[in-house]
């Protein structure tokens, strides 16, 4: 099978993917003339799947979960965010050529500071909870303010240890990390954990909350997660993963077809 135009997105599971609807919804209003699928590839056919989409004539993916870092073998050019985290998250297809590109920390960060009305994160202690393919793309936008302390806490500690060498990061375990959620100004949750169907599972504990602390989940479904359940109770402003969610599929839009279509329009969609 040759693809003539593909556009969908690839990851496993994707039952409850938002995506499909975001994307062909505006390529109606927009009169795009394409269609996004869901593409639940297995691991032993990603090779083959990938293969084809370079075959295409155009095309893009949004990449998720298992596969942010597994398509790295595939792609003939990277943007510096891909490069440096190797983890790519939107694909497109050229005349037989694959490039991937990493917009999941640029999509949180511009999320944050829109929703809370912040215009940078000078100065900030940060908890990032996970070091997956989004964790490190939210990390990189992270280092580019100034005197930001940042503490990683990961299930495996000394994987992140031997991927970070920055005088303003710590690694943590997750019991340590749960004793110190007082001094955060920001805590951002990037695991699967506490995702449909296993919704009452979470990362860690917050005992304690800094005054006006934000808790950041990149999780969309369920809308709120138990964590963040658990610190809007503790006095949080809290954040969900949609409106990251919406400004990926927007970027790729305006990548894929040249077009500035309206992000409002995407972000209602949501709401239906």
């Amino acid at each position: 099978m040759i693809f003539i135009q593909v556009y969908g997105i690839l990851g496993n599971p994707l039952e409850h993917s938002l995506s499909p609807l975001l994307q062909n919804e505006t390529y109606k209003e927009n009169n795009i003339q394409a269609s996004f699928q869901k593409f639940e590839v297995e691991d032993d056919g990603l090779k083959n799947f990938m293969m084809q989409l370079k075959s295409s004539r155009e095309g893009g993916l949004i990449v998720t979960i298992p596969y942010k870092e597994k398509v790295l073998p595939y792609i003939d050019e990277l943007d510096l965010t891909a490069k440096n985290t190797g983890v790519v998250n939107i694909i497109q297809a050229v005349n037989g050529k694959l490039i991937g590109y990493n917009f999941d920390g640029q999509a949180w960060l511009a999320g944050l500071l829109q929703e809370f009305s912040l215009s940078n994160l000078n100065g900030l202690k940060i908890l990032l909870i996970g070091f997956g393919g989004v964790a490190k793309s939210i990390y990189f936008e992270l280092l580019q303010f100034e005197d930001v302390e940042i503490d990683i806490t990961n299930r495996t500690v000394n994987k992140v240890k031997n991927t970070i060498d920055m005088p303003n990061v710590r690694v943590l375990s997750y019991e340590e990390a749960e004793q110190q959620t007082v001094k955060y100004d920001i805590i951002i949750q990037t695991t699967p954990i506490g995702m449909w169907p296993h919704t009452d599972a979470m990362p860690l504990n917050i005992i304690q909350l800094k005054e006006n602390a934000i808790v950041s989940d990149v999780i969309y479904n369920p809308q709120y997660t138990a964590f963040l359940k658990q610190a809007k109770n503790l006095g949080a402003r809290i954040q969900n993963g949609m409106t990251m969610l919406v400004m990926q599929n927007h970027k790729a839009i305006k990548m894929w077809f040249q077009k500035d279509v309206n992000y409002k329009q995407m972000e209602n969609l949501t709401r239906k």
